[in-house]
């Protein structure tokens, strides 16, 4: 491990200087008695910093994403530039056109939020990384290597996500408490090997057994097992999921438990999303868990989940949602009236993103008795009902019919479908009962076996071993009576993700880790040689986003995406301020014709 670096004070100054930069906000607090070398002496000292890595994975899933100062749910965006959604909002707030509107200088704050949390992140890991093996209060070696060992897991998280959107990036290794302007790009390659021989290492380590929340070493596994992906070593990948699936007390939920398990109008899909259930320590499909509950201390959001405002179409807008009579159909109105209780179900929504055709229709074509597909688990857009009473100016004609959509000037917004589990939530709503929903408090899977199963269907797929994948997929889609297949491509395994994993999937990274291992193997013509010009991301998202496809017309521009953008830029005060070193810029974006060769700045690391 490196030396220290202590030059200035201020552990906000280093990086803020360099903008890996806006990211880092902790400052030094005058009170000696947490100071950090009274602080992580111990085990107890070292996890407070361990449920800060913790709730930083949380920011993921929580909270408003219209915040007009710094957009929450911020996973929003894993959605909206991939195959199953865009930005639902007009662009005078979303990003339409990648071209005019995401740059190095895009309000990161907004937008390009996993740059900062990513980093942060990685410098909270990266604290108990260095501070664990000096702590000399430990009570045992193997107290001190299971912090070590979730630090590994937390910066391993980070770093898989921050290179699958921006590619090549600094690699940081250690704590650095003062001014480092110095940082050097290091090859995406590099730091998946370093990321992996982490978590070969933490997975001896981490504990088997864990509170609710925690970091187990079944999630280890899970985690070793996508960085097994990302590299191209396959069977690793295979062996990793296998463990998990089969060592530690895990497996699919098949049989109705926990709240509403005597409602026979349900189903066992159903139980696992709802909210009292998630965390429930008979649930056994839950491999990591992102905590939540109502009045819990330090919710990444206090005031509820958001998803009802955050997911839902803006179905309320009663002026763009007319009865074919002319009048407004539909209101968000509080208080208690006829009408109020499609308000208190659905919430107001405004639509963050919009759901592509692919992820609306394609995927459901001859799903027979599929139960992510019925009335418990999906929301049909024909189930709107114009909601405005003729006593507030609605019609009485057509109060309580379904929402005709040839009257619906904005169907773009006001109305689509959506799966209900993981959108709906009403639990502590502060918001219901006469007032306007948005989203109450839910727990959220980080890590879900069903997607261990899907994570081995795809590298037995890479193996050859289709007979393997395709018994996989089928184990997800017996559990919900979905029809069996009888092979699985890349494609189909792709499909149930998007079934089964919305928005619990970092969908538009899985797809970029993809493209870059068909770019590494040179299928299909793709090569990293042009990778930024010709990749698989942006083929399959022009064939399944209808929406930058076809560059629909929404609102005053176009939604247009090219294939550079499977790489997000890297924030220009981020390379400017960071002044005796290189940050490079990705292809497409202003400032790449400064890049140095990452093979040269990966020598200057390594000396």
């Amino acid at each position: 491990m490196k030396t220290k670096k202590y030059i200035l004070k201020g552990l906000a100054t280093c990086l803020i200087a360099a903008s890996l930069s806006a990211c880092v906000d902790l400052e030094p607090k005058a009170m000696s008695f947490l100071t950090p070398e009274n602080t992580f002496v111990d085990k107890a000292g070292l996890e407070t910093m361990l449920r800060l890595c913790r709730k930083q994975m949380n920011f993921e899933w929580f909270g408003d994403a219209f915040n007009a100062g710094n957009c929450e749910t911020y996973s929003v965006y894993e959605y909206a530039w991939s195959d199953l959604a865009v930005m639902g909002g007009p662009e005078t707030k979303e990003i339409h056109n990648m071209v005019t509107q995401l740059t190095p200088t895009t309000n990161m704050y907004l937008h390009l939020r996993y740059w900062v949390f990513g980093w942060n992140g990685i410098k909270y890991a990266n604290t108990v990384i260095t501070r664990a093996p000096e702590a000399d209060g430990m009570a045992s070696e193997e107290d001190r290597n299971a912090c070590l060992a979730e630090g590994y897991f937390h910066r391993a998280y980070w770093y898989y996500l921050l290179t699958n959107q921006f590619g090549d990036i600094p690699w940081i290794n250690e704590e650095i408490t003062g001014a480092k302007l110095d940082f050097n790009t290091v090859s995406r390659k590099t730091i998946l090997a370093n990321i992996k021989k982490d978590m070969e290492y933490a997975i001896q380590w981490l504990p088997k057994d864990v509170i609710r929340g925690a970091v187990s070493r079944a999630a280890g596994e899970h985690l070793l097992a996508k960085i097994c992906l990302a590299t191209g070593d396959f069977q690793q990948a295979v062996d990793a999921t296998t463990r998990c699936i089969n060592d530690y007390g895990l497996h699919l939920m098949t049989e109705r438990f926990g709240i509403n398990s005597d409602d026979k109008s349900k189903d066992v899909y159903n139980d696992l999303f709802q909210e009292e259930n998630i965390s429930l320590v008979e649930n056994k499909e839950g491999i990591m868990i992102g905590q939540e509950i109502y009045g819990l201390d330090g919710c990444s959001s206090p005031s509820g989940s958001k998803r009802k405002r955050n997911f839902v179409p803006q179905w309320h807008a009663g002026s763009k949602v007319k009865t074919p009579d002319g009048k407004n159909g539909t209101t968000d109105s509080k208080g208690i009236y006829d009408g109020y209780e499609q308000l208190e179900e659905l919430g107001r929504g405004l639509a963050k993103i919009r759901p592509t055709n692919y992820a609306q229709y394609e995927l459901w074509k001859d799903c027979g008795d599929d139960m992510r597909h019925n009335s418990n688990n999906w929301f049909d857009k024909s189930r709107i009902k114009y909601n405005l009473p003729a006593s507030k100016g609605g019609s009485s004609k057509y109060f309580g019919q379904p929402v005709d959509p040839a009257y619906c000037t904005d169907t773009m917004r006001c109305y689509f479908s959506f799966p209900i589990v993981k959108v709906l939530i009403d639990k502590d709503d502060p918001n219901a009962g006469g007032k306007v929903p948005v989203g109450g408090f839910t727990d959220q899977y980080i890590f879900r076996l069903a997607e261990t199963y899907l994570n081995r269907a795809e590298a037995y797929w890479w193996l050859g071993k289709n007979d393997l994948a395709t018994e996989d997929v089928n184990t997800i889609r017996r559990r919900v009576n979905a029809p069996e297949l009888s092979s699985v491509t890349l494609e189909d395994i792709l499909d149930e993700r998007a079934r089964e994993l919305f928005l619990e999937d970092h969908r538009k990274s899985e797809l970029t880790r993809i493209a870059f291992l068909k770019a590494e193997k040179g299928i299909d013509g793709y090569s990293l040689d042009n990778f930024s010009e010709k990749n698989w991301y942006y083929d399959r998202i022009m064939e399944k986003n209808n929406f930058f496809a076809t560059e629909y017309y929404y609102s005053t521009n176009a939604f247009i995406m090219k294939p550079y953008h499977v790489l997000w830029p890297v924030p220009r005060n981020a390379i400017e301020s960071n002044t005796q070193g290189r940050i490079n810029q990705n292809y497409g974006y202003d400032g790449y014709e400064d890049n140095i060769p990452v093979e040269e700045l990966e020598k200057r690391y390594n000396n």
